[in-house]
């Protein structure tokens, strides 16, 4: 999926299938790099600095526990799917496995999830350049919410639009993302260099521990992708062995940048002086491009919300194929508005991201129990470890949401 910054699994399944041949020596370097392209995107943007506001000096162990816990996932599914499905996106390996049921339920989710994760990015990046002025976030209002929306309908006029990003384009743009995340970290990221109280990045009133559970869950907004190996794992016919192997390094690779990311984030002063600001040249640079980086993300991801939501009706696989009908499209940047209208507080970008989270928990979750129901031991007692860790991180963090 493309929210996140991650890339689309069907995407990442024709690669997988037009490749097979050149990674038939080297399977596991071919998963690997499927899955740190699917994983590593715009999240490498949005992520950092949201977990740094809310984990404060905590914010190594959120991102270690997430991509312990990805990891996890990606290896569990990839297992799973590797000698009993043909290669195919999240949602209709699940439901292979499960039923047409388990299918709707993760394309309803992701359809409702993508609006709600363009409202996020939007608000992320509108703070960003308002702050650019003098190197603070605002509080959401008025100001920040006109400038959201109008990042949505310049993405939602492109998606409309018989625009289309070269193939180049888009395997240049994850390394574009994270060269200006690490740029904004190293030289002032522009609106979040501060503690994150009162702004976009995080809500008032969370005690420290629930905050770091708030992290982690929207952390899985930029951990959508980690499921790209039900359309790759099966294509290159890797054994077991290989596989893991492949998934393994796939999960080193995104460590690595996150990690990076994350260490170079910490790294930023937390309540700046005028010295200790960038210069505002450098910082409008940074935010221009973190701009431009984020709504070509939001063009490609309303596109994907549109395709899913296509799927979700008879015959729609077919429709989805050709690409989604412009009217629906239009629906689609509608419901990104709505999201980001309704989004306008503090902690905007945090709560709007619990979208796109709780989507990918429901499919990680069907996921999990498809493996209980068709797998072997081994896959059956994985598959019930994950359940239960998933249960636990969205039962903490809706008590700690609750409690504030």
């Amino acid at each position: 999926m493309e929210s996140a910054g991650t890339g689309a699994v069907t995407a990442s399944h024709r690669q997988a299938v037009a490749g097979g041949a050149g990674t038939a020596r080297s399977p596991q370097l071919g998963i690997a790099g499927q899955v740190c392209r699917g994983v590593l995107g715009a999240g490498m943007l949005v992520m950092p600095p949201v977990v740094a506001a809310l984990a404060d000096g905590h914010s190594l162990l959120v991102w270690t526990a997430h991509l312990l816990l990805g990891g996890s996932v990606s290896l569990l599914l990839a297992e799973l799917v590797r000698t009993r499905v043909r290669p195919m996106s999240l949602a209709a390996a699940v439901g292979a496995l499960l039923g047409t049921w388990a299918e709707r339920t993760v394309d309803g989710a992701f359809a409702v999830a993508f609006t709600a994760g363009q409202a996020a990015i939007a608000w992320f990046t509108a703070t960003c350049l308002l702050a650019a002025a003098d190197g603070t976030p605002p509080r959401p209002g008025a100001g920040g919410l006109l400038l959201a929306l109008g990042i949505l309908v310049v993405a939602v006029s492109a998606a409309l639009s018989p625009l289309t990003f070269p193939a180049a384009v888009l395997r240049v743009r994850p390394w574009a993302a994270g060269a200006v995340a690490l740029a904004s970290a190293l030289w002032g990221r522009p609106g979040v260099a501060v503690d994150g109280a009162h702004s976009a990045l995080a809500p008032p009133g969370l005690s420290p521990h629930g905050a770091q559970w708030l992290a982690l869950a929207a952390l899985f907004f930029a951990g959508v992708g980690w499921e790209v190996v039900t359309g790759v794992v099966p294509a290159t016919a890797a054994g077991a062995r290989r596989t893991a192997m492949g998934v393994g390094l796939g999960a080193a690779g995104v460590a690595a940048v996150s990690l990076g990311l994350a260490a170079a984030q910490r790294l930023a002063p937390g309540a700046p002086t005028a010295a200790d600001l960038p210069p505002a040249p450098l910082r409008w640079v940074l935010a221009g491009a973190t701009a431009v980086v984020l709504t070509s993300y939001c063009v490609t991801n309303v596109r994907t919300a549109a395709r899913i939501t296509s799927r979700l009706h008879p015959g729609g696989r077919r429709v989805a194929e050709r690409g989604p009908a412009r009217p629906l499209v239009a629906a689609v940047g509608a419901a990104c508005c709505a999201f980001a209208w309704a989004g306008a507080r503090d902690g905007a970008v945090p709560l709007l991201l619990l979208g796109p989270a709780g989507a990918a928990v429901i499919g990680y979750a069907l996921g999990a129990a498809a493996a209980v129901r068709r797998g072997g031991w081994l896959l059956r007692c994985a598959g019930a470890v994950v359940l239960l860790v998933l249960a636990g991180v969205t039962t903490c963090t809706a008590w700690s949401l609750a409690g504030a």
